[in-house]
């Protein structure tokens, strides 16, 4: 049994980071078996529907991911200035770390399939809800109040998701480092 939670888990994982690098229609069903080494019947077995299911698990992992690493963030700074630089500063550096490959998670599936796919676009959006949601809780922690948090959560995570894009596409992070010096400013000003 617990060679069949081990391939569905890395045909997802496979999955994610793929459509994260080179998106969702630029992946193909064997590019995922490639990457995951999960054998042809399995995809089959775990994933009925097929690619899209996978598609939709992959954001589901990216999501949480994502998720943690705001909740993480937000439980160790001692500001709201803090948590949304080291948001910036963490996005920054996994963007750095890949070589530029990997940015958003969601992003590459969301701008792709959104429009187009209901499961696909359902995906993306609870993941960014969960994240404007962990964002704007981890504001009302530094004393923002509900409204206010819920926009400079948007904000924030905008600023962000564009800072994403720009530094990729640039294979720079200054626009990151610029992203984070007006998030702070955001909510410092307040």
């Amino acid at each position: 049994m617990a060679k069949v939670s081990d391939s569905k888990a890395k045909t997802v994982a496979a999955a994610a980071r793929l459509f994260c690098q080179q998106g969702y229609h630029g992946t193909a069903l064997h590019d995922i078996l490639e990457a995951s080494g999960a054998p042809r019947g399995s995809l089959y077995f775990h994933f009925p529907n097929g690619k899209e299911e996978i598609g939709v698990a992959a954001v589901a992992l990216g999501a949480q991911a994502v998720h943690d690493f705001i909740a993480q963030a937000s439980g160790a700074a001692q500001s709201a200035e803090v948590f949304v630089a080291s948001l910036a500063r963490g996005m920054a550096a996994n963007l750095e770390r890949s070589g530029y490959r990997e940015g958003c998670p969601i992003a590459p599936t969301a701008l792709e399939t959104a429009t187009h796919s209901k499961a696909l676009g359902g995906a993306a959006r609870k993941a960014f809800q969960s994240w404007e949601r962990e964002i704007k809780r981890g504001l009302e922690r530094f004393g923002l109040k509900p409204a206010e948090a819920e926009r400079s959560a948007t904000a924030v995570l905008s600023l962000l998701e564009g800072a994403l894009l720009l530094s990729r596409t640039y294979r720079s992070i200054e626009p990151m480092q610029r992203a984070e010096k007006a998030a702070v400013m955001l909510v410092r000003g307040r």
